[in-house]
């Protein structure tokens, strides 16, 4: 057999299809080359309806909402921590209003020099050659003086024009009270008696709450249910009813009495506090340790204790401050509070209640009540996430 028979036969040769001649553009491989505007899949194509239902579907972007970029709850403790900047600041010009208190408004001038003798402050001294003098006298007679921001006191002083239920002027900046004395003055100098009043009373309550709840906490027993009965039964009263009981109890109230009965509502909640932080710290390895050692129990209260005590009694004391001075304000709003004629933030609003077309007389104690109240609260929040670590 020859070997052409055994060759493979040969194809026949078709005209190659000629190439279209190169135009200057560039070409596009056809897996990619997709139509300009691709035509929407036939109804009846189920194929072709099921791939378009699941082609992902893309929606256009969203601007970003005005206050995307503020962060409101990740760190609370710093909105905390400014607001108690705030507070700390308030409660300071307060506590500085107070002080100076006659150097703001008085009926007598700061400084003055009367027949060649120099008078410093008399309006805190009250000099006997000044006494007789009304402010006309006074002025009169007078070398030079330096007079107050406002030249009335909170009372009216001889020679002042009594003109009740006066609107805010130049004269009386927020006007006059139903008395005719100072709104301005009585405001301010309710400031002092405000203040000073809630510290006293604060610190009397702590004392006698961090001393019962101490020797609750620490010996326990006969002791605990002693203590633990009188907060029960101190408790069960409402704080306003208990004092005004008391007042009403009491042949002749004075501020002395007034200050007992706010400062012997406020102890409980203390003495409470101080018993569970010292039964909580009582059964630390130190303290423990400190009594092995042969420690007395007095040592080991105020040695190993006492300062795990403190920052729970700094938190309480700013925030019992605002809560005595509502207290005390509610009280002379009652008119059973201070005594007559003291200046008083609740006594000029109550003044409100037989005049209600005299706005001032409830408007500018109310805010300055108001003020003060959230001023030392927001101190107290502040204190107490500085103070606690579990808050950090």
């Amino acid at each position: 057999m020859s070997d052409r028979s055994s060759s493979p036969p040969r194809r026949s040769r078709e005209p190659k299809a000629s190439l279209p001649a190169d135009d200057g553009r560039e070409s596009i491989p056809l897996l990619l080359a997709r139509p300009a505007h691709e035509p929407p899949p036939s109804s009846q194509d189920p194929a072709a309806l099921l791939a378009g239902s699941r082609r992902p579907k893309t929606t256009p972007p969203q601007a970003p909402p005005p206050l995307a970029g503020i962060d409101w709850t990740d760190n609370p403790g710093a909105v905390t921590l400014r607001l108690g900047k705030i507070g700390f600041l308030v409660g300071a010009l307060l506590l500085m209003l107070s002080i100076f208190a006659d150097v703001v408004a008085s009926d007598l001038p700061i400084a003055c020099k009367v027949h060649g003798t120099v008078f410093v402050l008399p309006n805190v001294t009250r000099p006997h050659q000044l006494e007789t003098m009304d402010r006309r006298v006074l002025a009169a007679e007078a070398d030079w003086t330096i007079r107050p921001i406002v030249a009335h006191g909170p009372l009216l002083a001889p020679g002042d024009e009594r003109v009740p239920l006066l609107a805010p002027t130049s004269a009386h900046p927020l006007g006059t009270d139903r008395e005719g004395r100072d709104v301005f003055a009585r405001v301010v100098h309710g400031t002092r008696s405000y203040l000073v009043f809630a510290l006293a009373a604060v610190f009397a309550s702590l004392a006698l709450g961090v001393f019962l709840g101490a020797i609750a906490g620490l010996f326990g027993g006969a002791a605990d249910a002693l203590v633990g009965r009188i907060v029960e039964s101190v408790s069960a009263f409402p704080p306003l009813v208990l004092v005004l009981g008391i007042q009403a109890a009491v042949p002749e109230p004075t501020l002395l009495t007034l200050f007992l009965a706010i400062a012997l509502t406020r102890w409980p909640e203390i003495a409470r506090l101080v018993r569970g932080e010292v039964m909580l710290a009582s059964t630390r390895d130190y303290v423990l340790a400190a009594r092995a050692l042969g420690a007395s129990p007095l040592r080991v209260l105020w040695r190993h204790i006492m300062p795990n005590v403190r920052a729970p009694l700094v938190v309480a004391g700013s925030v019992g401050v605002s809560t005595v001075v509502l207290t005390e304000a509610s009280l002379d709003f009652l008119r059973v509070g201070a005594p007559a004629g003291a200046a008083s933030w609740g006594e000029t609003m109550s003044q409100f209640r037989d005049a209600p077309s005299a706005w001032w007389l409830l408007a500018f104690p109310g805010v300055l009540l108001v003020v003060t109240i959230v001023a030392y609260n927001l101190m107290g929040e502040a204190l107490r996430n500085a103070l606690d670590p579990r808050s950090r």
